[in-house]
């Protein structure tokens, strides 16, 4: 069996405390309304999403990719923890590569047109977008470490948004 552990440049891990019940945090991390509120930012906003795993009140699991780069895939895991005043402790885990079962798109249409154009129709190498440099398949180290700085970035990001929502709330300005 092979070990199923992230190589540790491939996860990034992110945590904030959050003023809110559990059961709020709950809904804001699941509704897609909800959702689309503080996970906002460009690149979530493109990506198509496949819930793996749903444990209520405590642990979602989904993969997300961008259309066209399902290689590309990453797997989030949001875990929330009930902290000791009240509040919720969300924690968030994205590993790259995703490491659940991989994303199936149907595509063998667009494969079996550009084999019969001539072009090389397995997996396509993943594009750098994060340090606008091309990475090819088999230079993982590169892009993992490139993929780390942009993740730690975006999650701060991401989970600063949900704070907001919940700041927000609280004064009325929802």
């Amino acid at each position: 069996m092979a070990d199923e552990r992230p190589d540790p440049d491939s996860q990034v891990t992110r945590s904030v405390e959050v003023d809110a019940d559990i059961d709020d945090v709950w809904r804001a991390v699941t509704d897609p309304g909800e959702r689309a509120r503080w996970l906002d930012d460009p690149d979530a906003a493109t990506r198509r999403v496949r819930e793996d795993e749903r444990l209520p009140g405590h642990r979602l699991v989904w993969t997300w990719w961008h259309p066209g780069d399902e290689g590309g895939a990453s797997t989030v895991s949001v875990d929330l923890i009930p902290g000791d005043g009240g509040g919720t402790r969300v924690v968030v885990t994205e590993s790259w590569p995703a490491l659940r079962a991989p994303v199936r798109v149907e595509a063998r249409a667009r494969a079996e047109a550009r084999a019969a154009a001539g072009a090389w129709a397995g997996p396509r190498a993943a594009a750098g977008a994060w340090t606008g440099t091309s990475v090819g398949v088999g230079v993982r180290g590169r892009r993992s470490l490139a993929w780390v700085r942009c993740a730690v970035d975006r999650w701060d990001s991401r989970l600063l948004g949900l704070e907001l929502r919940f700041v927000a709330a609280r004064a009325g300005v929802a």
